[in-house]
């Protein structure tokens, strides 16, 4: 019985809505509204990368993740893609909060040390802009806005430990 989880993809500004299906050591993905399709798929050795075949095709795929978000660094047959992965809970979650415009709050979503803060209060900020690093599990994450405005009150420093959810700072919009 295949077992599916939903993901939504950005890959190169693009929005696609990615089932990924296992039934034991078989995979299938569908992409968008079209049908389940079996593919072979192979974690090479020390992850990250993947291989896969499809329709006769190979393809190698490497893949890091970048933050929490969901940003990846990935590669596809040696060729750089702009690519965002977030299950489909989560982006509705982030989807409602950018269409309610944000409430400015930046929150760490993971436990971890603040390595670098690059924004200082009364600073003006765009959305994507890097506001700070978070390291946890020995990666680090680069938090950016998600919303355009000024950097309100900035709650942490460098070297400051950070639980999931505390308050990091606050972008203030015109509104």
């Amino acid at each position: 019985m295949w077992m599916k989880k939903k993901y939504v993809m950005h890959i190169a500004g693009e929005q696609i809505t990615t089932v990924l299906a296992r039934d034991g050591d078989r995979i299938a993905v569908q992409i968008d509204d079209g049908e389940l399709r079996e593919i072979d798929a192979a974690m090479l050795p020390g992850g990250g990368a993947i291989s896969l075949r499809q329709d006769g095709h190979m393809h190698l795929v490497d893949l890091t993740p970048r933050e929490a978000t969901g940003a990846v660094a990935a590669s596809v047959d040696g060729r750089a893609v702009d690519l965002t992965v977030m299950d489909e809970l989560r982006a509705m979650a982030l989807e409602s909060r950018v269409d309610a415009g944000g409430d400015g709050a930046v929150n760490a979503e993971i436990p971890g040390l603040v390595v670098e803060v690059y924004v200082e209060s009364g600073q003006a900020v765009a959305k994507g802009d890097i506001l700070l690093v978070l390291e946890a599990m020995k990666m680090q994450n680069e938090i950016a806005a998600s919303i355009d405005g000024t950097v309100g009150d900035v709650l942490v420093e460098a070297g400051q430990s950070v639980n999931a959810g505390d308050g990091l700072l606050r972008i203030e919009t015109e509104d």
